[in-house]
C-alpha cells in the first residue's frame, strides 16, 4: 500500500519539481510488482520511510513505530481517496453525457451543463446513507444509479422522434402543419428556464418552423412541488386540452402559457413569479379570469375546474410523469426534442434557429 501511495504523491510533485522524478521510476517498478500480486523487489519503501521518519528518530525514538504505522494508514487513506476520486470523475462524466449534468440527483449544482431546473432524485446520497449508518443501501443505492445511468447511454445517441412522446391530448403552439417536423418541450409552469426557453422560442420564430407541443411537468421536491402553483396551473392546462374551445386559433392552454412565460403584471411583475407567490385560491380565480378573457363562458370555465380537480386529470399528469421519467429520462427542465435530438435545459436562440 506505502510503495502504491508513495507513487500517488510523487507522481504530482514530480510534476511540480524535477528533483522528485529520480523517486518516480523506483516507485512505479513497486507499484507495477504490487498491483500484479508480486512482492517489491527494491528496497523502496524502506528508503522512503527512513528517509520521512529520520528527523523522528534523531529527536524522539520512541515515537519512530507509532509514526511508521501512521504512515501505512496514510497511505491506505490516499489510495482510497484516489479511488473514489476516480470513481467520481469515470461518474460525473457519464451523467454529463447521458443526462447533460454532472450530478443527476441535483442537476442545477453543475455548471458544466445548460441551465435548468433540476428534478431532484428522492434517493438518499452515499453520504446522507453512510450518516444514518445505512451502509448497505450506501453501496446499493449508488451502484443502482451508476448503472441507471449506464444503461441510459443508449438514449443518447438514438434519433429523437418527439411524435413518440407526445401527450394523448396534445395541442400545439400555432395550427397544426403536416409539412412541418413536430417538437416537444417538458416544461414546468413555475420554473424560470422554461420561462427564458419560451422567449427564446418567440425570438427565434421556432413555433413558425415546427409544430411545438409540451408535457407539463410539475417538479416534485421532498415537501410538495419546488414551485407552489406549478401542480395547479398544470391541472387547468390539461383541463383545457380536455375541452379546447371551438374556433380558438391558438389553443387557450397555450395562450394562458404566453402569459405566463412572457407577460407582467399591473406592478411590472413577471406573471410566472406572481404565481409562484400566490395562494392557491388566488391563482385559480386569476386563471378563470385569464379564461373567460381567451374566449371561455362562464359555465365552460366552470367546467374546466371541475375537469381539473377530477381523477381524469391526475391520471393525465400521472401519464405525462411516467413519459419524463421513464421513457424521455430527463433530469433537466425544461428539456426540448427537435431535430432529432434531446436537448436538456436551456436552449440558445441560436441553437433553436
Amino acid at each position: 500500500m506505502f510503495c502504491i501511495a508513495a507513487f500517488i504523491v510523487l507522481l504530482f510533485m514530480a510534476a511540480i519539481s524535477a528533483r522528485y522524478r529520480k523517486y518516480l521510476a523506483k516507485a512505479w517498478n513497486c507499484t507495477f510488482r504490487r498491483i500484479t500480486f508480486r512482492p517489491c523487489d527494491t528496497t523502496f519503501k524502506q528508503d522512503m520511510k527512513d528517509h520521512m521518519l529520520a528527523p523522528i528518530a534523531a529527536r524522539r525514538p520512541g515515537l519512530v513505530k507509532p509514526a511508521s504505522i501512521g504512515l501505512e494508514v496514510v497511505a491506505v487513506l490516499i489510495i482510497l481517496t484516489t479511488i473514489w476520486s476516480g470513481y467520481e470523475v469515470v461518474k460525473s462524466g457519464v451523467n454529463l453525457y447521458v443526462y447533460g449534468t454532472c450530478n443527476k440527483q441535483d442537476s442545477a449544482s453543475c455548471r458544466l451543463g445548460a441551465e435548468a431546473c433540476s428534478i431532484p432524485d428522492q434517493t438518499p446520497g452515499f453520504g446522507d446513507s453512510l450518516a444514518a449508518w445505512d451502509v448497505v443501501g450506501a453501496f446499493g443505492n449508488e451502484f443502482a444509479s451508476l448503472g441507471e445511468t449506464f444503461s441510459a447511454i443508449p438514449s443518447r445517441m438514438q434519433n429523437w422522434d418527439a411524435t413518440a412522446y407526445l401527450p394523448a391530448d396534445a395541442t400545439y403552439l400555432n395550427p397544426y402543419d403536416a409539412s412541418k417536423k413536430t417538437a416537444l418541450e417538458v416544461i414546468d409552469p413555475g420554473c424560470t428556464y422554461c420561462l427564458q426557453l419560451f422567449n427564446n422560442i418567440e425570438k427565434a420564430g421556432f413555433g413558425e418552423k415546427q409544430n411545438l407541443s409540451y408535457i407539463a411537468y410539475p417538479i416534485q421536491s421532498a415537501t410538495g412541488y419546488k414551485f407552489k402553483n406549478s401542480l395547479l396551473v398544470t391541472e387547468q392546462l390539461e383541463a383545457l386540452r380536455l375541452n379546447p374551445l371551438e374556433g380558438a386559433t391558438t389553443p387557450v392552454d397555450w395562450e394562458i402559457l404566453k402569459r405566463i412565460y412572457t407577460e407582467k403584471n399591473d406592478a411590472g411583475v413577471s406573471w410566472q413569479v406572481s404565481i409562484n407567490s400566490m395562494e392557491s385560491a388566488d391563482a385559480s380565480a386569476l386563471l378563470q379570469g385569464w379564461e373567460l378573457e381567451f374566449g371561455l363562458s362562464q359555465a365552460q370555465a366552470d367546467h374546466v375546474d371541475q375537469v381539473a380537480a377530477s381523477d381524469q386529470v391526475t391520471q393525465v399528469i400521472a401519464a405525462n410523469k411516467k413519459t419524463v421519467e421513464e421513457s424521455i429520462h430527463t433530469v433537466k427542465i425544461p428539456t426540448i426534442i427537435f431535430d432529432g435530438r434531446r436537448h436538456d435545459g436551456l436552449v440558445s436562440v441560436g441553437d433553436l434557429g
